[in-house]
C-alpha cells in the first residue's frame, strides 16, 4: 500500500514538467508505518490532493459514490468502473485498495466492508482539515477496543451507542456521573486515565496496561481516537513506536463532528453504521434548518467564547465555532484554535461596547447546577470588570454539539428559533441517541426543561439569588476584604502578589495576580446561616479524609475561630508538598469563604494568622475598666452632662452615657463588632467630606492614638449653635464609637483631640 501511493503521487508530479515539483511532492508527504496500520500525510494543497475531499461524505476508500453508506451501490459503480474504463479521476474512493487503479479486488474489499468481515480499510482522518493537510491512515476492519482522549470524543462513541467497543478511555467521568453514566455501567470500557485535556505519564502507563490485558485474551488496541496533537501530550512518537493507530476526530465542531460519528460508526461495522448515519441524519438536517434561519439575519450576533471559566476562545476553537454555526459573528480576534488565559482586566475590556454576548462553555454534567455557584466562581474576577458581564451566557457543553448550536441560536435570535423549540430538540435526542439519562432520575423519565441546565444567563443568577433586589445589609464585604489584605503577612503564600477585588457592595475578594485559585470571598446573602450550613455540611465530610496528595484533612482547632464557623487544612505528603486550607463563617448577611495554600505547609501560626485577619478578635481588655479610666470630667460642658457609667457594664461592652442616653462613648470587645467599626468608619469617611453638616464645615479626626478609625467634627451655624463629635474608632481588639454634642458653644481642634485621644488612652493603658 505505501510504494503504490508514492509511486502514483511521484508520477503526478512528473507531469507538472517540472523537476522541482517533484522533489516538493516528496517532502511533504511522511510515511510511517506501524504495526497494523500505515499512515500518510498528504498536504491538501500539494500535488492531487487539494479537492479529494470535495468527492466524498464519508472519506473512505471503498466508498465509490462517494455518499455517507458503503453499500451495495458502491459495488455496482465499480463494476460499471471497470466495464467502462471509468477514470479514477471521476470517483476516487473507489480505489478500495489505493493501488492506483479500480479492479475487482477493490469489490471484494467493498463486499466484505458490507458484510463486516476483516479486511484493511484506508481513509482520511480529521487531522487538520482548516488547513487541507490530509492524513491517510490504513487500519484494521471491522475496528474494536479503541482509545478515546477527553470526555467529548468519549461522548461521540456514546452518541452512536459504541461504548461497547471503547476498551478504554481517558476522561475524569467522576465529575459527570449522569452524563457518562452508560459507559460507566456497561461493563465493558475501563477508565485508564482521568487528565482532561491530554495524556499524561499516568494516562499513557493505564493505556500500555489496558493493551497487555487485550493481548492476554488474544486482542489489542485497535486505535487511540484524539481531537489534536496537544491531546497526546508528549507521547506522540511513544503511541507510534507501541504500533497504536491514532486517528484524529474533531469531536467537538459543529460540523465535523457529525462526520466523524458516520467515519468512526462505519469503520466500527454495519450495525454501528446505521446508528451513526441515523443520529447523523438528525443532527445535520436540524443544523441546516437553523443555518436556512440564521442565514437571513443581516444584523449578527457578535460574540466571544470563554472557556475553563477564563480563557477567551481563538478564532478557529470549536467554542467560537459554535457560536458561529449558530449565526453569530465571532469578534475574539485571536489566531488559532486553542485558548488564552485571562491575565488582567485589559483582556477583556477590549471588548467593551463590540460585543452582544460571552458564551462561557463549560461541561457541567446532565443535571442541575447552582447559578451562583457558576457566575461567583473567582474565575469570573476579569470579567466582570467587562461592560458586557450581564451579557455571559453560561453553555453546558454536556449537551450534544448540535444541541449547543441550538440553545445558542435561541438566544441569538429568540423570535427565530425558540428555547422551547431547542427544549423539545434536545428532549428527542435523549430519547433516542441518550436513553440511558431516564435511569439517571428518580421519576425515570430525563426532562430537559428540568433535570439539567442547558443555558444559564444573568437573570437565572439574580433569580437564584432572590430576585434584582440587591441585600440589604449594614456589613459591608469590602470592609471584610480591606481588613484580610491588610492584616496577612502574604509571604510564602501560594499566588502572591494578592489584591483587593471589589464587585460592588454585595461582592468583595482578595484574590492573586497569577489568576489562581486562592481567595478570600465575602458576599451577602438573603440567607447567609442557610448557605453557611451547606457549606459546613460539605466541610464535615471532608474533615477526616485522605487528601488525594496525600495527608489527612484535619478540622482548625483555633482561640480565634468564631462559633459560626467550620475550617479544615491539610500538610500534603507528596513530592510537591504544600499546605492548604478552607475555612468558612458568616456574620448576619455576610457569608465569607477562604482558601489559601502555603508551601511546604501552614503552620498553626499561619491558621491563627489567617483567621485573625479574616475576622476581628475579642479585646483582651476590660471594656468596663476601659471606660472608668476615662476622666468624665472632659464631658462636664456635653449636653446633658453629666455622663456616667451604664450599669450593664461589662467586661465585654461598656457605654459612657448622657443623662437621657442620647449621646454616648461605647466600648466594645467582642470580635463581630469589628465589623460594625468598619461599616461606620466608612460612613464617617463620607461625612468628613462633605460641604455641610446642619450648617457648619466638617472637619476629619485624626487618630489620635487608635490603630484605625475615622471621624468628623462640626460646629453648626444655626441659631441653636451646637457642636458635634461623631468618632469610630479600633485599638488592642476594642471598638469605640463616640457621640457626643455641645450646645452653645463651639468645639475647636484641640478639644477634639483631647478627648479621642483620652479614649484612646482609656484602652491602651488599661491593665
Amino acid at each position: 500500500m505505501v510504494l503504490p501511493l508514492i509511486g502514483r503521487l511521484i508520477i503526478g508530479c512528473m507531469d507538472q514538467s517540472n523537476s522541482k515539483v517533484m522533489i516538493i511532492a516528496i517532502a511533504v508527504i511522511a510515511v510511517v508505518a506501524i504495526a497494523g496500520a500505515a499512515v500518510f500525510f498528504l498536504n491538501g494543497n500539494s500535488g492531487g490532493g487539494d479537492d479529494i475531499l470535495e468527492k466524498t461524505k464519508l472519506p473512505i476508500y471503498g466508498n465509490a459514490n462517494g455518499d455517507y453508506v458503503i453499500d451495495s451501490k458502491d459495488i455496482d459503480l465499480i463494476n460499471d468502473m471497470i466495464a467502462s474504463n471509468t477514470p479514477l479521476s471521476d470517483y476516487p474512493f473507489a480505489d478500495a485498495d489505493r493501488d492506483g487503479k479500480v479492479t475487482s479486488n477493490d469489490v471484494s474489499i467493498v463486499k466484505k466492508i458490507i458484510a463486516g468481515e476483516k479486511t484493511d480499510v484506508t481513509f482520511i482522518d480529521q487531522y487538520d482539515l482548516v488547513a487541507g493537510k490530509y492524513r491517510y491512515v490504513t487500519v484494521e476492519y471491522p475496528l474494536k477496543d479503541v482509545v478515546t482522549q477527553n470526555a467529548d470524543m468519549l461522548l461521540l462513541t456514546m452518541m452512536i451507542d459504541a461504548d461497547d467497543q471503547v476498551a478504554g478511555y481517558v476522561a475524569n467521568v467522576a465529575n459527570y456521573p449522569n452524563e457518562f453514566y452508560k459507559v460507566t455501567h456497561n461493563g465493558i470500557s475501563k477508565q485508564v486515565g482521568s487528565t482532561a485535556r491530554q495524556i499524561a505519564a499516568a494516562d499513557w502507563v493505564g493505556i500500555k496496561n489496558l493493551d497487555v490485558e487485550l493481548q492476554e485474551k488474544g486482542s489489542k488496541i485497535g486505535a487511540i481516537l484524539v481531537h489534536s496533537d496537544q491531546a497526546l501530550g508528549d507521547y506522540k512518537d511513544d503511541i507510534i513506536a507501541a504500533g497504536f493507530p491514532i486517528i484524529y476526530l474533531r469531536c467537538t465542531d459543529p460540523i465535523y463532528s457529525l462526520d466523524a460519528a458516520v467515519l468512526l460508526g462505519t469503520l466500527l461495522g454495519p450495525d454501528y453504521s446505521k446508528k451513526a448515519v441515523s443520529f447523523c441524519n438528525d443532527c445535520k438536517s436540524t443544523l441546516e434548518e437553523i443555518d436556512k434561519k440564521v442565514s437571513k439575519v443581516t444584523d449578527k450576533k457578535q460574540f466571544i467564547s470563554l472557556c475553563m471559566v477564563c480563557y477567551i476562545a481563538q478564532d478557529e476553537s470549536q467554542y467560537t465555532k459554535l457560536g458561529e454555526q449558530a449565526g453569530g459573528k465571532g469578534m475574539a480576534d485571536l489566531p488559532g484554535n486553542t485558548s488564552v488565559k485571562l491575565q488582567d482586566v485589559e483582556a477583556i475590556t477590549k471588548y467593551n461596547d463590540k460585543i452582544d454576548y460571552m458564551l462561557n462553555c463549560s461541561t457541567q454534567d446532565c443535571t442541575n447546577v447552582d447559578p451562583i455557584e457558576l457566575w461567583e466562581d473567582p474565575g469570573c474576577r476579569y470579567m466582570n470588570k467587562s461592560t458586557h458581564f450581564e451579557d455571559m451566557v453560561w453553555v453546558n457543553m454536556s449537551m450534544p454539539v448540535s444541541c449547543r448550536v441550538m440553545y445558542v441560536a435561541s438566544l441569538f435570535y429568540p423570535d427565530i428559533i425558540s428555547e422551547r423549540e431547542a427544549d423539545s430538540y434536545f428532549q428527542n435526542i435523549v430519547d433516542n441517541y441518550m436513553p440511558y439519562l431516564h435511569d439517571t432520575v428518580d421519576d425515570e423519565y430525563f426532562d430537559v426543561t428540568k433535570d439539567m441546565f442547558t443555558l444559564i444567563d444573568y437573570q437565572d443568577y439574580l433569580d437564584a439569588k432572590g430576585g434584582d433586589e440587591p441585600v440589604a445589609s449594614d456589613v459591608v464585604p469590602a470592609s471584610i476584604a480591606t481588613h484580610f489584605y491588610d492584616r496577612m503577612d502574604w509571604t510564602g503564600f501560594s499566588g502572591e502578589p494578592f489584591y483587593v477585588e471589589v464587585t460592588d457592595n454585595q461582592l468583595a475578594r482578595v484574590v492573586p495576580s497569577n489568576g489562581g485559585n486562592y481567595y478570600l470571598e465575602a458576599q451577602l446573602y438573603k440567607d447567609a446561616a442557610a448557605k453557611f450550613a451547606e457549606t459546613k455540611a460539605k466541610y464535615e465530610s471532608v474533615i477526616g479524609t485522605e487528601s488525594a496528595m496525600g495527608g489527612t484533612n484535619v478540622k482548625i482547632e483555633s482561640p480565634y475561630a468564631l462559633e459560626n464557623s467550620i475550617g479544615y487544612y491539610v500538610n500534603t505528603t507528596n513530592s510537591d508538598s504544600i499546605g492548604s486550607m478552607h475555612y468558612a463563617f458568616y456574620y448576619k448577611e455576610c457569608f465569607v469563604e477562604i482558601k489559601l495554600a502555603k508551601k511546604p505547609s501552614l503552620s498553626q501560626e499561619d491558621i491563627d494568622m489567617i483567621l485573625l485577619a479574616a475576622w476581628g478578635v475579642d479585646g483582651q481588655k476590660s471594656a468596663l475598666e476601659s471606660a472608668r479610666s476615662f476622666d468624665l470630667g472632659l464631658f462636664e460642658n456635653m449636653k446633658n452632662a453629666p455622663y456616667t457609667i451604664d450599669a450593664s457594664s461589662d467586661s465585654m461592652v461598656a457605654t459612657i452615657a448622657s443623662t437621657d442616653g442620647k449621646y454616648y462613648v461605647i466600648y466594645d470587645n467582642n470580635a463581630s463588632a469589628f465589623l460594625d467599626f468598619e461599616v461606620l468608619k466608612e460612613k464617617y469617611i463620607e461625612k468628613a467630606q462633605q460641604d455641610d453638616y446642619m450648617g457648619g464645615k466638617p472637619k476629619a479626626i485624626p487618630l489620635n492614638g487608635f490603630e484605625d478609625g475615622s471621624g468628623f467634627w462640626a460646629n453648626t451655624t444655626k441659631t441653636d449653635l451646637f457642636g458635634m463629635i461623631q468618632f469610630a474608632g479600633y485599638i488592642d481588639g476594642c471598638y469605640v464609637q463616640i457621640y457626643i454634642r455641645m450646645d452653645y458653644s463651639t468645639l475647636d481642634d484641640d478639644s477634639v483631640n483631647e478627648i479621642v485621644s483620652s479614649v484612646a488612652e482609656s484602652i491602651a493603658g488599661t491593665a
